[in-house]
């Protein structure tokens, strides 16, 4: 009970049954078919014609999708291209139909994605993760960039890890790709990370989840009722 109650989601930001759509009720018993793809399909930002590259690292985000959410692929992508920084390489890799992991009982096409990010990275490097109902208002290299003070990855809660910065190389220590495709439920990821004592806290701003907007703060908006 302790362990439930220390990862509790906010209610106001809980799935309801009320912002289900007739079309997840039919099909939310169904057998996820396996994926098609043996790594993430990528669109690469180029520094843009005429500007000097700043030599920056590439922002590699990694987003969590699926086919039916094409239309939120591209605004997530427009927000992308309208706040980054044209002197820097952006590389979104759309996280949908991989082969090799078992979806049973997975609320979307892609929830467990995320935790094979450092397996996908090689444990090298930084990456972004990103839940496809969000979008950037500020550019995502600010995030990429912050001072990690040593941690492993960074959420802006224990819970909440829609939005993502992660140490590949600290992180891919305690998620593995087996553990990733192996049907893990959320809370053997989180408990990695929380015994290990690897997780700081990201600023709110980064995941703005629908009321806390704010025009004046919010760098990314999280829409939470995607379904």
């Amino acid at each position: 009970m302790k362990m439930a109650r220390k990862y509790a989601k906010e209610g106001q930001f809980k799935t309801r049954w009320y912002h289900r759509t007739p079309r997840y009720w039919f099909q939310k018993d169904l057998v996820r078919p396996e994926g098609v793809r043996d790594f993430p399909e990528m669109l690469r930002l180029d520094v843009a014609a005429g500007v000097k590259p700043n030599g920056k690292p590439p922002v590699r985000i990694f987003l969590g999708t699926e086919a039916g959410q094409f239309r939120a692929e591209r605004v997530f992508v427009w927000s992308v291209i309208n706040t980054r920084d044209p002197a820097r390489v952006y590389e979104i890799y759309f996280m949908k139909n991989l082969k090799g992991y078992d979806r049973t009982g997975w609320k979307t096409g892609f929830t467990n994605y995320r935790y094979g990010i450092p397996s996908m990275c090689d444990g090298k490097g930084r990456a972004i993760y990103n839940d496809v109902d969000q979008i950037y208002l500020s550019d995502a290299g600010e995030l990429f960039d912050l001072d990690m003070g040593g941690a492993g990855m960074m959420c802006i809660t224990e819970r909440e890890t829609s939005v993502m910065l992660i140490d590949c190389e600290k992180m891919i220590k305690v998620w593995t790709l087996r553990d990733a495709q192996g049907g893990k439920t959320h809370s053997f990821f989180r408990d990695a990370v929380h015994d290990g004592k690897l997780r700081a806290r990201l600023p709110g701003e980064w995941n703005a989840r629908d009321e806390e907007y704010s025009p004046d703060k919010s760098k990314c908006f999280h829409f939470t009722t995607l379904q």
